[in-house]
């Protein structure tokens, strides 16, 4: 009878809860409007990240994959970027499926699979942004999260927007956060941003509009805003090259 009751709480819990996020939602339903608000948030974060030329940012991501069958699988990865603007990025990034290193030193980029044991090299472009577009495209890599990279983070993350609020405040990682959510012709979005004179991205969640069972991205982060690192770390060590 004991254990009857305990399982009539949990649902009890869990009807409270749904409704609660139900009458929440109806605050929130359909709009089609972007919150200046919100927008002065993503431009602050957008500046203040530009202006930090030197930092690490350790990240703990998910991300979901779709089988045939309509199955989610959750694959997981611990992410480290180091960057030095305007020509340095040093990337790991292991978990499932993936154990990988990225070097740029401004001259090249060296991606290393340490899962295959390939290593493929390019020559790359003088700065960081341009040599983060054509890298993406000519090295394949799968790169999410990386608009907060750039510098003009406001204008990549702002194109296209149908629609972008301010859900609330949140705390995250014992962060008092902005949590802004937007939408635009691909998928729904959502960043919480630290509040005070250091608007960090705490967290960044991607929710696809239009493949079936809305797959999501979330990425937790913490940042070193002055870390200690050399610039030999952006130089790959010689490891032979795989024909």
């Amino acid at each position: 009878m004991k254990q009857k009751r305990s399982i009539f709480t949990i649902f009890s819990l869990f009807f409270i809860a749904v409704s609660h996020l139900s009458l929440m939602s109806n605050a929130w339903s359909e709009t089609t409007e972007i919150e200046p608000e919100a927008m002065q948030v993503l431009q602050n974060m957008s500046d203040y990240l530009a202006g930090i030329n030197k930092f690490t940012v350790t990240s703990h991501s998910t991300i979901e994959s779709m089988l045939d069958s309509g199955q989610k699988i959750m694959l997981d990865h611990r992410n480290i970027n180091s960057v030095q603007r305007p020509d340095k990025l040093y990337v790991t990034r292991k978990g499932d499926k993936v154990d990988q290193k990225l070097y740029y030193n401004g001259k090249t980029f060296t991606l290393y699979n340490n899962v295959s044991g390939e290593t493929k090299t390019i020559q790359a472009a003088a700065t960081l942004t341009e040599a983060l577009d054509s890298s993406i495209k000519e090295l394949n890599l799968v790169a999410p999260g990386a608009d907060l990279l750039y510098p003009d983070s406001y204008k990549r993350l702002s194109n296209a927007l149908l629609s972008g609020f301010i859900v609330d405040t949140a705390i995250v990682d014992g962060v008092e956060c902005y949590h802004l959510a937007f939408r635009n012709t691909e998928v729904d979005w959502q960043i919480w941003v630290a509040m005070g004179d250091k608007p960090l991205p705490k967290r960044y969640v991607v929710t696809s509009r239009w493949i079936t069972g809305s797959p999501q991205f979330v990425l937790n982060m913490k940042w070193d805003t002055h870390p200690d690192f050399t610039e030999a770390l952006f130089n790959a060590p010689i490891i032979k090259q795989n024909k």
